[in-house]
């Protein structure tokens, strides 16, 4: 068994109050994942879940110091998007106009 998680990655979460980039890749996220829904980080690979990947983002946003709320239902009421950021740090555009299609 590796060392690494389960899951990696950085994600531009967008809030209401603002927006973040966040790393969903670290040990203490992935384990506080486990302990939240009671299954193994592999489920992240095999089948996600929207719910996974939002929780996923607010503990590591929580975890860096970024002003979310505490409890996770709040969060989601205000989520708006998140994206997937590249190695550069930019944000991916997953939905491409058609010239980029």
């Amino acid at each position: 068994m590796s060392g690494s998680s389960a899951t990696s990655g950085k994600l531009l979460l967008t809030t209401k109050s603002g927006s973040w980039v966040v790393d969903i890749g670290s040990l203490k996220t992935t384990i506080e994942f486990e302990r939240h829904f009671n299954v193994s980080a592999q489920v992240l690979q095999l089948a996600p879940r929207v719910e996974y990947i939002a929780f996923m983002a607010w503990s590591a946003g929580r975890d860096a110091g970024y002003p979310l709320p505490d409890d996770f239902d709040t969060f989601l009421s205000e989520l708006v998007k998140w994206d997937d950021v590249d190695q550069e740090g930019s944000a991916n555009d997953v939905n491409p106009t058609d010239g980029g299609q």
